[in-house]
Order: structure tokens, then C-alpha cells, then sequence
């Protein structure tokens, strides 16, 4: 995964306390956000700058060098594009290098302190974050670009995206499509990990409970093979399957029945046999927190063992924006969360500048600088204007900043359709006057895997028969796989049943009964697959 990819999205580490839900109520004051790019450009009369506006020092921590050195770069060109852009007199804008060395970094932070800033634009890394804002004193804003929360407060806020509002607004999505039980595949990862406690946590707020929680290694087949196979029950789905057929084999063969009857019980054979899983899941939804290539993967294995998308619906996270999954057939139909596109003024800005289009982190540059310059120049004091709930227009839609240091952003949903476009299902809202979210997050505990919860499968549900057949030892069944805690707390579990060997030896005589070939999957494919990062 490219290191812009990782810092846009994957959110690094979330804080490991625990979690504090707040449901916000609409604020008062709050109107529609003011247009960042010209928010700041007043009248020199009205506050008496006759010199073109106010003396100020600016300070940028990016690395320049180093391994992040394009990143660090890439948003250098957006924070200078917008100081050129604005033309802002009399204020000072200082770069210092943030390099690879822990030593120079800090070396770096203590330089940047000693200009004298009025506002700091940076750092990148949440390490830095932390340790400029022990460093720092609380009068200095700092604008960084980590999603940290244990590196924000004390007046250090972040301009990036929380991983924690585009679990929300995809769960929210759920909850309009009407989504009674979902479960979670993440990877086991820190960035995975938390995320999959943000899911957690969300899930609750919501109504719609975690039934099941899989971590899988990024990247490796193996690993989302086997996950796959626990999150789809198929052992007890395939035994559930392979039983009803026997049975409905052995009443065929063994039994005397009338014509309709007959008819009937060789129908339900054909169509059992046409799969080779049976039942139920104690689930409608899937929430991937994993990258789009991992996602697909996932979805492969998932469809292998008898999941598809016409059985559960699936839904992502900003990890899929800008992945290959668009002509991906077996995510058809999936919705995830994301930004809304980089605004067309500011590509066309940056091209120039650049020389090529700008991402995300680069937008969130431009956008800092913009932030940085209204506050010099507004007539309110710093804290109101970086605070201000009615939030701001920037190049990737609106967004605001809260006291705790988080940033609040209006996500849009997007739905695949396999044809290699994406549709837009719903726009990203355009002002804050109604809750975006209701979830504050200050902390999180890492949440454990969990196994299915399920009542099992019985295929005897799943099969029409004689009711006085239904009775006969030897057409009766079990529940298989259940997995559930019963009222007394205690956990059931039961082993899937095996298939007496006699049943599997026993050959069909009947002539008037022809086994039903069941269709085979290939799978070689899936078998094979690799993951490139």
C-alpha cells in the first residue's frame, strides 16, 4: 500500500482507553459554512490594515526528506500554491524538514518553536504531532495532519480524516437499508484493530449487532481463505446440505410414494444439489475494514463458500476509494463511505503548480493553509474562528474542527455495480445544521475476535417431507453448528453432525430415481490468487 493511501486512510492507532459515546443535538449558531478559499479576504477599512493585513510568523513541519519525502512535498505545493494565491503581505512562512532520524526530528520541532510561530502547519506523523504538542505552548494552534487521537488536544487539532465517521456513515447507510445483524472482517493490524472497535461501538448506537468479528492477516490468501470459511459457517452449512440431500435420496429410494409426492421430493433434491451449502446465516450484512484488494479477496472466498452478494449485503470504508474494485463482479452492489472528489478549481490550481493531480493529503494541504490564513485575518479571536461550528467549504466538501483536536467531515455513499463505474447513492451533506454524527470517540479498548453467533442449522427446516417420514429414525435431524448463549449465560456449541458412512456407501438401486449431479466451482482461481500491495 503507497504511503498516501496509508495516511489518508487507514487511520494509523486510535487511543487504547475507552470509549465515551456523546449524541450531539444541533448546535446554536450554526449556519452554513463559509467558503475557506475567500472566508478570509475582508475589507482592509474594516480593520485597518493599511499595509495589507497583519505580521504574522507561519511555520510548516513536513519531511522534505526521507521516505515520506513525496508526501511531505506534495503538501508543501498546496500550502505554497495557496500563500501565492492569496497574496498575503507581511507574513513570514518558515519549512523545516522533518527527517527520517528521530534526533533531527526533534531538532526540527524545537526550530520550528523558536520562530515564533503564530500558527504551526504540520506535522505528518503522529509521533511528531505528540511530542511538538509536550513541546509547545497551548496559545500556539497547531494544524497537523495525523488521525491520532491520542496526539490531538492542548490546541493540536488534525485537518485529515477520522476513520471513526466513515465506519459511522456506512453504518448509518446500513441501518436505512434496513440491516438487522452484521458481521465485521478486519485486519489484524493496530489501524484494523481499531477500527474494528470504532465498528463496535457504532454497531450499538445503532441497533444492529456484531455477530461475528474476524480478523484476518492483510494480504495473504491463506489467511482471508480461512476467515472466510469460519464467517460463512460452511462446514455446517455444507453438512446441513449434504444431509437433507441423503435424505431426501433415501425416501426416493427406499420409500413407496405417490406421484405428486414424488414429484415434490425430487424437485427439493434438484434444487439442494444445484449448491453445496444449506441454511440460513445469522446475518444480513457484511462491514470489509480492509483495503479493496483484500475486500475482493474476501468476497471471492466468501462467494467460493456459498456467500454472494444477493444473499448478504456488503459495505466498505474509505480504504476502497480509488481501489480496483469497480468492474469487481462479486462486490456488485457493495457501498461504502468516502470523500467527496477533490474540487475541480483546485486540481486545475495544483496541475499547474504540480504538473499533476493532486490527492487527498495534498487537497488537506491546501485547505490548512487556507485555515491558517483566515485565522490570521479574522476579526474574531483564534479559538472562535478555528472552532467554529458552522464549519467550512474546502476543496474536498465541508468540514470543521472540534475542541478535542478531531475533525468533523461530510462523507458521500457510493455503490458498485461491477461495471467499472461507481455511482453516486448518496451526496455528502452540504452544512452541519443537523448531526452528521453521533458518535464521540476519545478512546477505544481493542476489541477480541468473536465467533458466529448462531442457533445452527437444522436441514430438516429446510426440507418438505411426509410428516409420517418425518417421524422415522431414520430421516430425522440435528442441529449443526450452533453457537449461541442461552438465556442462562451459558455458551452452547455443538459440532457439526456427521454423515453416517452407510448412508455414504449406500447405492441407489431404484430405477426410478436418478441422482442429480451436483454443479461443481472452480476453484482454481481462487486458490492461486495473490494480493499485490
Amino acid at each position: 500500500m503507497s504511503m498516501n493511501k496509508f495516511l489518508i486512510f487507514a487511520g494509523i492507532l486510535l487511543a487504547s482507553c475507552s470509549a465515551n459515546h456523546t449524541v450531539k443535538t444541533a448546535q446554536i449558531g450554526t449556519s452554513n459554512p463559509t467558503n475557506l478559499q475567500d472566508g478570509y479576504l475582508y475589507s482592509t477599512s474594516v480593520y485597518g490594515y493599511v499595509d495589507g493585513g497583519p505580521s504574522a510568523n507561519v511555520a510548516v513541519l513536513l519531511p522534505f526528506s526521507g521516505d515520506a519525502k513525496n508526501v511531505g512535498n506534495d503538501i508543501k505545493t498546496s500550502i505554497e500554491t495557496a500563500f501565492l494565491r492569496k497574496n498575503a503581505q507581511n507574513i513570514k512562512v518558515s519549512f523545516f524538514d522533518l527527517p527520517n532520524e528521530k534526533t533531527n526530528r526533534n531538532d526540527a520541532l524545537h526550530a520550528a518553536l523558536n520562530s515564533n510561530p503564530d500558527i504551526i502547519i504540520g506535522p505528518l506523523f503522529a509521533e511528531d504531532a505528540e511530542n511538538l504538542r509536550d513541546m509547545k505552548s497551548s496559545k500556539i494552534p497547531v494544524i497537523s495532519f495525523t488521525s491520532d487521537a491520542n496526539a490531538l488536544g492542548d490546541n493540536l487539532m488534525t485537518i485529515n480524516l477520522i476513520p471513526t465517521q466513515s465506519i459511522e456513515t456506512i453504518v448509518q447507510q446500513m441501518q436505512k437499508d434496513g440491516a438487522k445483524d452484521m458481521i465485521v472482517l478486519a485486519p489484524d493490524d493496530n489501524s484494523g484493530k481499531a477500527m474494528a472497535s470504532v465498528a463496535d461501538r457504532v454497531s450499538s448506537a445503532y441497533n444492529i449487532p456484531i455477530n461475528g468479528l474476524f480478523y484476518y492477516t492483510p494480504g495473504n490468501p491463506d489467511s482471508i481463505k480461512e476467515v472466510s470459511m469460519r464467517a460463512s459457517m460452511y462446514n455446517a452449512r455444507s453438512a446441513a446440505n449434504k444431509r437433507a440431500r441423503e435424505i431426501l435420496s433415501d425416501i426416493l429410494t427406499k420409500e413407496s410414494l405417490d406421484s405428486q409426492t414424488r414429484y415434490n421430493l425430487r424437485k427439493q433434491l434438484e434444487k439442494i444439489s444445484r449448491t453445496e451449502t444449506l441454511g440460513d446465516l445469522p446475518y444480513d450484512a457484511i462491514l470489509f475494514l480492509g483495503n479493496g484488494e483484500d475486500s475482493k479477496t474476501l468476497a471471492s472466498f466468501l462467494r467460493y463458500y456459498g456467500i454472494g452478494n444477493r444473499d448478504v449485503a456488503f459495505y466498505g470504508t474509505t480504504l476502497w476509494h480509488n481501489s480496483d474494485i469497480a468492474s469487481d463482479l462479486t462486490l456488485s452492489g457493495a457501498k461504502y463511505a468516502t470523500l467527496p472528489e477533490i474540487s475541480d478549481n483546485f486540481k486545475s490550481l495544483y496541475n499547474m503548480m504540480a504538473g499533476k493531480d493532486p490527492d487527498y493529503l495534498a487537497a488537506f494541504g491546501y485547505d490548512a493553509a487556507n485555515l491558517a490564513l483566515g485565522m490570521l485575518y479574522a476579526p474574531k479571536n483564534q479559538t472562535a474562528y478555528l472552532y467554529d461550528p458552522s464549519g467550512y467549504m474546502g476543496t474536498t466538501g465541508i468540514f470543521r474542527m472540534q475542541p478535542s483536536g478531531e475533525s468533523e467531515r461530510a462523507l458521500r455513499i457510493m455503490e458498485l455495480n461491477g461495471s467499472g463505474n461507481v455511482n453516486v447513492l448518496n451526496d455528502a451533506p452540504a452544512n452541519f445544521l443537523v448531526p452528521l454524527y453521533n458518535i464521540r470517540t476519545t478512546g477505544l479498548r481493542h476489541v477480541s475476535e468473536r465467533e458466529l453467533s448462531t442457533r445452527g442449522i437444522n436441514p430438516g427446516d429446510y426440507i418438505d417431507i411426509p410428516d409420517d417420514l418425518r417421524r422415522k429414525s431414520a430421516y430425522r435431524t440435528k442441529t449443526i453448528g450452533a453457537n449461541y448463549t442461552d438465556s442462562k449465560g451459558e455458551e452452547t456449541s455443538y459440532a457439526p453432525v456427521q454423515i453416517f458412512e452407510s448412508h455414504d456407501n449406500e447405492i441407489i438401486s431404484n430405477p426410478e430415481f436418478e441422482s442429480v449431479k451436483q454443479e461443481t466451482v472452480s476453484r482454481q482461481y481462487i486458490d492461486t490468487v495473490e494480493i499485490e500491495e
